[in-house]
């Protein structure tokens, strides 16, 4: 998850109104003179869920674009026909028909390609590694919500909702990368393990007959454009393509 993966914890109350739409009662304070009073604003809120058309998902990408420094642009935003399978699938939320918060979530073949060649694997052993992670790995890529919705629970609604439909769509590992204290909370809040800036996250990928396809691999981030992290998260009653593990200094 990246930097602009807002950690949101205020709890609003929510009450289901049906069709993916709830509706939230806000609490804000506003100081005057006389002291502070409390006002309840009421906004009606739509997802988080895939984007349903092409313009929402253009929406989306510019909103990911506009905070996320070195964003993956070459992710077409289009709606992809849903076949049960990970596909890139651009996330959103809205607010009086705006856009509130924005994600990308798709298959983690960055990390297989990469995996694949440090560790020399070639051949069928390759093809196999890419299938694992085309059909049960997914990356999270961003997640960024509009600043003046930030600190009301999006962030926590969205990242929870990408851990749903990658589980829903077969995936047993969902990857992410924080690079702030603010992504690394949230991550740990919805249940990921975050390894820390020293630390190698370590992939095995085995075949169906629970064979390894490679030798030994651990992933360490860089950190010279500030601070990365890798996060994972394990789903699924069975996790049968991958074994992963923290490995540090200590």
């Amino acid at each position: 998850m990246t930097a602009r993966n807002i950690g949101c914890t205020a709890r609003p109350r929510r009450s289901s109104i049906g069709n993916g739409h709830f509706f939230y009662r806000l609490q804000r304070k506003r100081g005057n003179r006389m002291g502070s009073d409390h006002r309840t604003t009421s906004l009606a809120v739509d997802g988080p869920r895939a984007a349903a058309t092409d313009g929402e998902a253009k929406a989306i990408k510019s909103l990911l674009i506009r905070d996320i420094k070195d964003f993956d642009q070459s992710v077409p935003a289009v709606v992809r026909h849903d076949d049960g399978t990970i596909r890139p699938t651009y996330i959103g939320v809205w607010g009086q028909d705006r856009l509130i918060g924005a994600a990308l979530i798709q298959p983690a073949l960055c990390v297989a390609e990469t995996l694949i060649y440090r560790t020399g694997t070639s051949g069928v052993h390759a093809a196999q590694i890419r299938e694992a992670f085309a059909e049960h790995a997914a990356i999270i890529e961003g997640i960024s919500i509009v600043r003046k919705h930030r600190r009301e629970g999006f962030g926590s609604q969205i990242k929870a909702f990408c851990d749903s439909w990658a589980a829903d769509h077969g995936a047993e590992l969902i990857l992410s990368i924080p690079t702030n204290e603010g992504a690394r909370l949230l991550n740990e809040k919805a249940g990921y393990t975050v390894v820390p800036p020293d630390g190698y996250l370590t992939i095995k990928v085995f075949d169906a007959q629970g064979q390894p396809l490679h030798i030994p691999y651990a992933d360490q981030r860089t950190q010279d454009r500030g601070t990365s992290m890798w996060a994972y998260k394990l789903v699924g009653q069975r996790t049968q393509h991958f074994k992963i593990g923290v490995l540090t200094a200590s």
